[in-house]
């Protein structure tokens, strides 16, 4: 788990550090370079603390168990709880319309975690 300071900034401090980090991911974005430069800002842990969360999305759309995505994922209860209530307000429903554009985001997830049931298992995805 990534390690938070426990003093805080001021809000509009932190809103103004948060604007900036998304500008500067943007630009990065237009010249792809994100992935260099989120590689080297970016922790191990808080990569995989990433990959994790939206894995955990992916599998929560795919409607596997809470178990099942604990077991697979080795996440704890609490996460994917926190996680599913999210996906159930619809939080992530922008994320997910991109990611199922993406054919490739779906034969790796399949790679990574083996399917539950059969081949293919999230082949549905690659029809939207």
């Amino acid at each position: 788990m990534p390690h938070i300071s426990k003093r805080l900034l001021e809000q509009k401090k932190f809103l103004d550090i948060h604007k900036e980090l998304f500008k500067v991911i943007t630009q990065l974005s237009r010249s792809g370079k994100t992935s260099v430069a989120l590689g080297t800002l970016l922790t191990k842990t808080e990569k995989l603390m990433i990959a994790k969360r939206l894995a955990i999305i992916c599998m929560l759309d795919q409607k596997e168990s809470t178990y099942a995505i604990e077991q697979v994922l080795k996440v704890s209860p609490s996460t994917v709880a926190r996680i599913f209530l999210q996906y159930e307000r619809g939080i992530y429903s922008e994320l997910l319309r991109e990611i199922r554009k993406q054919k490739s985001f779906w034969i790796q997830l399949e790679k990574i975690i083996p399917p539950r049931v059969g081949r293919n298992r999230f082949k549905n995805f690659l029809q939207f």
